[in-house]
């Protein structure tokens, strides 16, 4: 009988790490929902961390629905300037061997509609009172970034690592009929897509599309279907979604 031995699992170049920690950094602006929002309060000279609903943009900044009445709301009156932390949610294992992303930048009022729509279809319950007179949409502009995917991935990104840019005016024309073609796909694709197989225990919906892939929701639970390249253009967007 011949020993086989198993050989060690190489350890990832630089390259390759750098890549994995953007594609990590990355899934956690499109799919979180919560963040802790650290904001600076003048009257008591102090930071002030709150929780705060959250979505992304089309380029993946992050998008705020807030009160003017919020402490943090009006501390950002004063000062702009913010730190977000996103971090996994749930799992197994101990939660600081997660990935977690901390971006920093002025987070300014943002009255585009296609903003607004974004984050109330990865928010629902958020249209309850996002009509009432003191909720706003904001947006911040990412100047700086900290990642860190778990014991001894502390890696060194900037904004440029994690926003896509680009025109979108395509894809923002198409969103309704593209989200409508991924909902005829069928729960049992769909499934696939979010989990790797059809599980058929949750029914999976499309809650908003980018460049970059795709998100889908069920419940509490989100799911990121990224793509290997950007799309800019419907018809491109729609064969690189059949391809997987």
């Amino acid at each position: 009988m011949t020993d086989k031995t198993t050989q060690p699992e190489q350890p990832p170049t630089p390259a390759e790490a750098r890549a994995l920690a953007i594609a990590d950094a990355k899934r956690l602006m499109r799919v979180a929902r919560t963040g802790a929002l650290a904001t600076f309060d003048a009257e008591h000279r102090t930071p002030l961390a709150t929780l705060v609903g959250v979505a992304s943009d089309w380029d993946g900044a992050p998008l705020f629905l807030m009160s003017d009445l919020a402490r943090h709301t009006r501390n950002l009156a004063g000062d702009a300037r913010a730190s977000l932390l996103l971090t996994t949610q749930g799992g197994r294992g101990d939660p600081l061997n997660q990935p977690r992303l901390t971006i920093g930048g002025p987070i300014v009022v943002d009255a585009r509609p296609s903003a607004r729509a974004r984050y109330l279809r990865r928010n629902p319950k958020a249209k309850l009172y996002a009509d009432f007179g003191d909720f706003s949409l904001r947006r911040m502009s990412i100047e700086t970034v900290h990642f860190n995917g778990g014991f001894g991935r502390a890696d060194a990104l900037a904004a440029a690592d994690l926003l896509v840019p680009g025109d979108v005016s395509a894809l923002v024309a198409a969103e309704e009929e593209l989200l409508a073609h991924v909902e005829s796909l069928g729960d049992e694709r769909l499934a696939a897509l979010a989990e790797g197989a059809s599980s058929g225990r949750r029914v999976w919906r499309p809650v908003g599309i980018d460049a970059e892939g795709l998100e889908l929701s069920a419940g509490a639970s989100v799911a990121r279907v990224a793509f290997d390249a950007t799309e800019f253009e419907p018809e491109a967007w729609s064969r690189r979604l059949k391809g997987i």
